[in-house]
């Protein structure tokens, strides 16, 4: 596969250190496209983690009036209304002294009690997410919000999957034209070096040739001034 029939030792040489430093290239740019996808995935993940956050923090300034009004009305609709959010699973509103004042979850079609076992058993794997519920200054209680991150971000998720995908697509695509261009290109230079070394090697006998007839030529004249004709 490697074109060096006919090349000199250096020019085989040099070849063969070309094609070594192509596949230590193609073994480094693979580790590198590897870690842009680990670190896209970490930088995906907090990002989940930070808009999480952010949503128990609406949450909470959201119950904030009605908790300082006291109307419970209000709090209800809020987390009912939290919970259709098919990223949340469940919403529990707390006062200062750690009483349940709303409650509304959606990881079940069925009407649970909030402290029921087989709720707790459907809830246990989404952690809780728990910010205090602040008016001037004034704790008024907290919120607590179980959140899906599964799906938290699944747009985002997908269009960075699909934006990987055509990256890697790109640089399959990238080495095929590097590939082809490399096989031309590179052919036609080991053919011409051959053809080159060779043209050399058919030169030297002509050159050695030519010197020998010229020798013999000037060598004719001398043997004729020694021997003149009678």
């Amino acid at each position: 596969m490697i074109f060096v029939k006919g090349l000199k030792k250096r020019q085989k040489i040099s070849r063969i250190v070309q094609i070594i430093v192509a596949i230590t290239l193609i073994f480094g740019l693979m580790y590198l496209w590897q870690s842009s996808l680990r670190n896209g995935q970490k930088l995906l993940n907090s990002q989940t983690k930070v808009m999480a956050r952010l949503l128990a923090q609406q949450a909470a300034n959201g119950a904030a009036p009605a908790m300082f009004l006291q109307n419970d009305e209000q709090l209800q609709w809020l987390a009912s209304a939290l919970a259709a959010d098919p990223k949340v699973m469940s919403v529990n509103i707390y006062n200062s002294q750690g009483v349940r004042l709303a409650f509304a979850q959606s990881v079940s079609y069925e009407n649970l009690e909030a402290d029921s076992d087989i709720l707790k058993g459907l809830l246990k794997p989404y952690p809780p997410l728990i910010e205090n519920v602040i008016q001037d200054d004034n704790n008024l209680g907290y919120v607590e919000v179980r959140l899906n991150l599964d799906i938290f971000f699944d747009e985002i998720k997908i269009l960075h999957e699909q934006n990987m995908q055509l990256q890697q697509i790109m640089l399959i695509v990238a080495g095929f034209i590097g590939l082809l261009l490399s096989r031309a290109l590179s052919f036609k230079r080991a053919d011409f070096d051959r053809r080159k070394a060779q043209a050399k090697l058919r030169t030297k006998p002509k050159k050695t040739t030519l010197s020998a007839a010229n020798k013999a030529q000037a060598d004719e004249p001398e043997d004729t001034q020694q021997n003149p004709p009678a």
